[in-house]
């Protein structure tokens, strides 16, 4: 079924993985898989999807670009292969339907897939429908996109867009950019920036603490739970200028806000209120692209350390420090000394490059993960159903909670992870809090 890279007369620069996919081939494990995974909610005004007609849809697209036959054998504590499917691979197969029964069986479900390693060789992507049974059809039909994040960042992902969105071959063109165009590779930083950069890297990790942190940590258990969020762009907009505030400024401040006011439990910021100590910071991972053109295969991000207030309830100090912490980061620019360039020095053997990245994250010790990111395909429906909403799904890379914003158009839609175990019952809680932060920051006429 699968033939190596090497046997077919492939684009190489798209099919040849390079330094920065490799970490997260790196960080994989059974119970941390780094999969990223969108979730569509389709307006079903028309009937609800059928699995073979989406089947069909995605055998129909899936020639269209090299990168949907991509995938890699071992990977883990062994040389990874890339691995093309060959002219007998059925695409369609990537394609699985499930029911539900109410909002506890479809979150169920859902949390399962999150949990479970996509399966290798063959290509690392699939395609989940979730159909209501009789008597829960208002929760409508949900389509879940998994993809390794080996094979692709979130931003090149719209290029999976391309296997269910409706439009003709113009409208498709819009993909090519993330599927055609070589991955993504930084080499030759100057010398005296990549030493600010390490410095500033070493600024923001002593800022944030020491390894005694008082936000829950990632456990092994591999258990996840997740939570949406969706709220118009336009009054995220409004909420920002009300408080003199960019947008990436304003959630910023609005998550610390909410994660002051709200705490997982057995995190009692109040025992700190006052003078700011290192206990009271949440150290978060920021992703930067290093892409500025947004054309790209693969990964092009990197992540700066930004450090959040986690027992400031005041949203204007909220603001403040994530203005600082922005500043700090476009002025350094700590995300070059974490990125994984052509030209850095390498350990000899796979297992040992492995050990390395384990180790780099575990000294790192984030405590949660946020990336607000811009939202790029203009195509709105499958198979004739309107996309109602697009929410994206991060892996837990060392964190055990994920904030992920995709601001499209109209609407921004908020995808979180948590750790079950770590944090349990706290994704829903966190979206509750944030709904509130939110409204309470629309200035009042």
């Amino acid at each position: 079924m699968n033939s190596p890279v090497s046997q077919a007369p492939i684009d190489a620069r798209v099919t040849e993985l390079a330094p920065p996919d490799h970490t997260y081939l790196h960080m994989d494990k059974n119970s941390a898989p780094m999969h990223w995974s969108m979730i569509l909610q389709l307006e079903s005004n028309g009937g609800f999807l059928g699995l073979d007609e989406v089947r069909a849809r995605v055998r129909e697209r899936a020639g269209l670009f090299e990168i949907f036959r991509l995938g890699i054998r071992n990977g883990r504590w062994r040389k990874p292969e890339v691995v093309l499917a060959d002219d007998t691979w059925d695409a369609g197969e990537h394609v699985t339907e499930f029911g539900f029964t109410d909002s506890a069986h479809l979150h169920r479900r859902v949390s399962k897939l999150l949990e479970s390693p996509l399966p290798r060789p063959r290509p690392f992507w699939d395609i989940t429908l979730f159909t209501p049974s009789a008597g829960a059809e208002e929760i409508g039909q949900w389509v879940l996109l998994r993809v390794h994040h080996s094979v692709s960042d979130g931003i090149a992902g719209a290029a999976f867009a391309a296997l269910l969105a409706d439009g003709e071959p113009e409208d498709l063109a819009e993909f090519e950019r993330f599927a055609t165009s070589p991955r993504f590779r930084i080499s030759g930083i100057d010398p005296d920036q990549l030493t600010e950069a390490k410095a500033a890297y070493g600024d923001q990790h002593a800022a944030g603490g020491g390894k005694k942190r008082a936000w829950p940590a990632l456990t092994k258990s591999g258990e996840r739970e997740y939570a949406l969020f969706t709220a118009s762009t336009r009054t995220l907009r409004k909420a920002a200028k009300g408080n003199d505030a960019t947008v990436h400024e304003f959630l910023l401040a609005a998550i610390g806000r909410a994660l002051s006011l709200n705490p997982p439990a057995g995190v009692d910021w109040a025992r700190s209120r006052g003078p700011e100590t290192q206990d009271d910071v949440i150290r978060v991972t920021l992703p930067v692209t290093l892409d500025e053109q947004f054309r790209h295969t693969g990964n092009a991000v990197s992540v700066a350390l930004l450090n959040l207030l986690g027992n400031e309830p005041d949203l204007e100090r909220q603001i403040a420090r994530a203005r600082g912490e922005l500043e700090t980061i476009a002025k350094r620019k700590p995300e070059l000394y974490l990125a994984a360039a052509d030209d850095l020095p390498r350990a000899p053997l796979w297992g040992l490059q492995r050990a390395i990245v384990n180790a780099s994250m575990s000294h790192m010790h984030p405590d949660i993960h946020i990336g607000i990111n811009p939202g790029f395909s203009r195509i709105r429906s499958v198979l004739g159903r309107s996309i109602v909403t697009l929410t994206p799904l991060s892996p837990l890379a060392g964190y055990s909670l994920s904030v992920t914003a995709l601001i499209l158009g109209h609407t921004t839609t908020f995808g979180v992870v948590t750790d079950a175990q770590a944090l349990p019952g706290y994704a829903e809680r966190f979206v509750a809090a944030l709904d509130e932060v939110l409204r309470e920051a629309l200035p009042s006429t």
